[in-house]
């Protein structure tokens, strides 16, 4: 049976929570954490629910120590964008743990059902995976507790256009798309999200993204 990417919307996303996925500090030597490594992985579920095996974004594909039932609810015979920490045994890989990461699908401006919104957030990391499959992204949002159970995040992935530079090769140009959504901004937290990159046929792209510092543009190759 094919295996297809199960995407999780970021448009109208609650704060993306992946603290669980983070250890505290460990000591060296060869205690449970002493070999611990974490990637971005595509990992797949299949008829029984559970992973055997999951490709990281260097392209290479682990076998599980034993097969990992995921915490969240899995779709068999599915393949899920994920953060794995793992111990390498043998080559093979001993899951500590494993979250789902949102993917954002490109979206054209003129689905937008209001203005585009550019509210600021605090950029950490863009980075392409090295197979090339996915453009993630490290970030931090401001949050609060407040009453208001409409106070959310909206955030997503917008294609504005694309643009031919003077050598004849063309960028498609991407913005993140950003509404603070009236959640109060006291504390910061930590947020990863992917961009699959699939199907995209310019040379390059460039994703620009507003922060508290300015507009930062990020350019990589395809």
């Amino acid at each position: 049976m094919p295996r297809t990417i199960r995407p999780t919307a970021l448009l109208l996303l609650v704060i993306l929570l992946l603290t669980a996925c983070e250890q505290a500090g460990y000591e060296t030597g060869n205690g449970p954490y002493s070999l611990l490594q974490a990637d971005f992985v595509e990992a797949p579920v299949g008829s029984d629910g559970r992973l055997s095996s999951v490709l990281t974004d260097d392209g290479d594909s682990l076998l599980l120590t034993q097969p990992y039932l995921p915490q969240w609810q899995a779709k068999a015979d599915t393949t899920y964008r994920a953060l794995l920490y793992y111990n390498k045994v043998e080559a093979r890989a001993e899951v500590v743990s494993c979250s789902l990461v949102p993917t954002a699908g490109i979206l054209p401006t003129d689905s937008l059902k209001k203005p585009m919104m550019t509210d600021p957030v605090r950029l950490e990391s863009v980075w392409m995976s090295r197979h090339r499959r996915y453009l993630n992204v490290g970030m931090y949002l401001k949050i609060g507790q407040t009453d208001d159970s409409d106070a959310l995040h909206h955030l997503g992935i917008v294609a504005d256009s694309i643009a031919r530079r003077p050598d004849g090769k063309t960028v498609l140009c991407l913005r993140l798309y950003h509404d603070q959504g009236g959640m109060p901004e006291y504390y910061s937290q930590r947020t990863f999200f992917s961009i699959p990159l699939q199907g995209i046929t310019t040379d390059s792209l460039q994703l620009g993204i507003n922060t508290y510092s300015g507009h930062v543009v990020r350019h990589f190759a395809l």
